[in-house]
């Protein structure tokens, strides 16, 4: 597997989370009101891959953290392996190389400019108007992942992949485009979240540590539509009325998107992601 250090990130300077630490909240458990509302959430919160096959990590998620107090970073650090336990990752082992980062700045655009500027690789294959297009969102929290496309079996495909460019030799035949659902996967290769400390305020850690593990573990969006309650939506919905934890849809749909055949279309994954929801949403995991 091919990897791109992001240690020249790891430099940096950044400032802390100007939250504390707050015990575990419990678990939201909500009543499943249907595939269609399944369906819709769905739609919300798996980003557009314009027909590609849904992202997720094959190996163990393994993130470095930089802006927070070390209590903080622990804690963090901790939320986010136990989030990734539920997608059945295994734990990363000591001293594993970083393929995951979450930055924390109260200048997340002029941090994203320097890192374009001193570090574009971190972004390649895309240009620099293309990143900003898609970070200059004034969201909260902003993303960028990079996903590989894989054989089915996770061998690199026999392509050139330079700086994260995702290429692969698989060879279609005329008329037998459907093998390419069954011969390729695709894996998620580096990820990183950027958070913007003005955003914030008030939010306990482990609130903004289950949104982070979220984004990080699949290629899922905010979630604006608010038709389930979702941690997805932290930064979207009015306080007093959105969850600070992860909720059993969340929990369903990690587990929905680690277990959806890997090797398939795209539309197929979504559509048994969405008819499995409901199902297993309240299930143990």
């Amino acid at each position: 597997m091919p990897h791109r250090s992001l240690l020249p990130l790891l430099l940096l300077p950044l400032l802390a989370l100007p939250v504390t630490a707050q015990d575990v909240l419990p678990e939201i458990v909500v009543q499943a009101p249907g595939e269609a509302a399944s369906q819709a959430f769905v739609g919300d919160v798996l980003d557009d891959t314009h027909g590609k096959q849904l992202a997720r990590w094959h190996q163990p998620l393994c993130v470095t953290l930089r802006g927070f107090t070390p209590d903080q970073e622990g804690r963090f650090t901790k939320r986010l392996q136990d989030v990734a336990s539920i997608a059945g990752l295994p734990p990363a082992k000591a001293g594993c190389k970083p393929n995951a980062i979450v930055l924390l700045t109260d200048a997340p655009d002029r941090l994203i400019d320097r890192m374009l500027v001193q570090h574009p690789g971190i972004f390649a294959p895309a240009k620099p108007s293309e990143v900003r297009r898609k970070l200059a969102d004034g969201d909260v929290a902003r993303v960028w992942s990079v996903a590989l496309t894989m054989g089915a079996d996770g061998s690199t495909p026999d392509a050139a992949m330079k700086g994260g460019a995702v290429i692969t030799s698989v060879k279609i035949a005329p008329g037998n485009a459907s093998r390419l659902a069954s011969a390729t996967r695709a894996d998620l290769f580096r990820s990183m979240v950027i958070l913007d400390v003005k955003g914030l305020v008030g939010l306990p850690l482990d609130a903004v540590a289950d949104h982070v593990a979220m984004r990080l573990l699949g290629q899922l969006g905010e979630a604006k539509g608010g038709r389930l309650p979702s941690i997805l939506s932290l930064f979207q919905t009015k306080a007093g009325a959105r969850p600070l934890a992860l909720t059993e849809w969340d929990r369903a749909l990690l587990r929905e998107l680690y277990t959806a055949p890997a090797a398939t279309t795209a539309d197929r994954q979504r559509r048994q992601i969405a008819r499995r929801l409901g199902e297993t949403a309240g299930t143990a995991p």
